[in-house]
């Protein structure tokens, strides 16, 4: 329209006639729905409702709105003072555009991360012998600083460090030798830098220790589900959180992983993990979301989830993904695992286009190379 150019006010007149939104509304009694569909069909929307709802052989519905932003301003004022639970809905609306149109901002420790601007990359240290990709190779110390340092140089703002395999089918790893793992490596790379250190781990008390050597931020992959006590931990240390999504445990997760919607049942755990987090006291600029790729799901899970994980942004937080050399990336071409670096910088890029803002990934140089010029495409500065 500037090219055009069109008068600027007639601009802003014009751009919300054009932004086009769906939404879904889970839950709504019968007469919510019934009403809801005939005010969103008014303003020249559309709402799709069950066909039982109309013959009131159900006892709630949900319903799917589409409309352009303005319909959507006007939506919200109309229900207002509406019955039956949709000044709800009108208030929840208006949370997602606020959530839809607000930069996403995230702090660990003393450094702020604005996704408007760039995605963030974790660099992946499993400090494991029994890892699915890396297990061994960084058991010394010594050697796992230098790897952290050398992912640092590549272009890694975050290193994520993990003393417990969580891959398929892994035993667990006892308290102790968890920390024995995990402790000397951060001690080392603290010493050596002011980047983020990530503890990859669910137990409280390695999360403890690990924030007592200078981690800021815990990457929970049970999205504070498996330790009752690790949303207090990370509060008491205004530490940052990424909550992940896991369908069972990791020596079960494989084992028949089903779901009836699996957007839907993803969405809800996450909003429950985020409800622990704040009523713990952590902050919301301090919390990250991630729908857990490979963990309790099956190929076309995570090829569905990679589809639509612009969904995500509903919750209103920076969204995490690990598509880094997991199994599904292999699958199509039947790649090992030493040799799926190129399927996952696709499932990287692809993340990133559907609303990703940190990637969690083994090949830090190769993974900032693409990020940076995917960046440079889309126009971000």
């Amino acid at each position: 329209m500037e090219s055009l150019p069109a008068d600027p006010e007639g601009i802003q007149i014009m751009v919300p006639k054009g932004d086009f939104h769906i939404f879904k509304i889970p839950n709504l009694s019968l007469p919510a729905a019934n009403i809801l569909k005939q005010q969103m069909l008014s303003i020249g929307g559309e709402c799709a409702v069950s066909k039982h709802a109309s013959t009131c052989s159900v006892d709630q519905a949900p319903a799917i709105l589409m409309g352009t932003k303005k319909q959507f301003v006007r939506l919200i004022e109309s229900l207002k003072n509406q019955p039956f639970g949709l000044k709800t809905v009108s208030e929840e609306l208006t949370k997602q555009f606020e959530s839809i149109e607000s930069t996403r901002l995230l702090r660990i420790g003393k450094i702020e991360f604005d996704f408007a601007k760039r995605t963030g990359i974790m660099g992946i240290l499993n400090v494991t012998p029994d890892s699915f990709s890396d297990g061994g190779k960084f058991t010394q110390p010594d050697v796992a600083a230098d790897a952290s340092l050398k992912m640092i140089d590549d272009g890694a703002d975050i290193i994520d460090i993990g003393g417990e395999s969580t891959r398929p089918g892994a035993a667990k790893v006892d308290l102790q030798t968890e920390l024995n793992r995990v402790l000397p490596v951060i001690d080392r790379i603290r010493a050596r830098t002011t980047v983020p250190i990530s503890i990859d781990t669910y137990k409280s008390k390695v999360a403890e220790e690990a924030l007592d050597h200078g981690v800021t931020m815990v990457n929970d992959i049970s999205g504070l589900t498996f330790d009752p006590d690790m949303a207090a931990v990370i509060a008491k240390h205004n530490a940052s959180v990424s909550l992940m999504h896991i369908q069972g445990k990791p020596e079960n997760m494989q084992k028949n992983p089903h779901y009836e919607n699996i957007i839907d049942e993803i969405l809800e755990s996450l909003r429950k993990s985020v409800a622990v987090a704040c009523n713990a006291g952590i902050p919301n600029d301090r919390i990250l979301v991630d729908p857990g790729f490979g963990f309790g799901k099956i190929y076309e899970d995570n090829l569905f989830l990679l589809r639509y994980l612009s969904e995500f942004k509903s919750l209103g937080y920076p969204i995490l993904i690990g598509v880094s050399r997991k199994t599904f990336t292999g699958k199509a071409l039947n790649l090992p695992v030493t040799e799926r670096m190129e399927t996952s910088l696709a499932a990287l890029c692809s993340g990133i286009l559907r609303g990703a803002n940190v990637v969690r990934v083994h090949d830090v140089k190769a993974s900032y190379r693409a990020v940076r010029f995917l960046e440079e495409i889309l126009g971000k500065k």
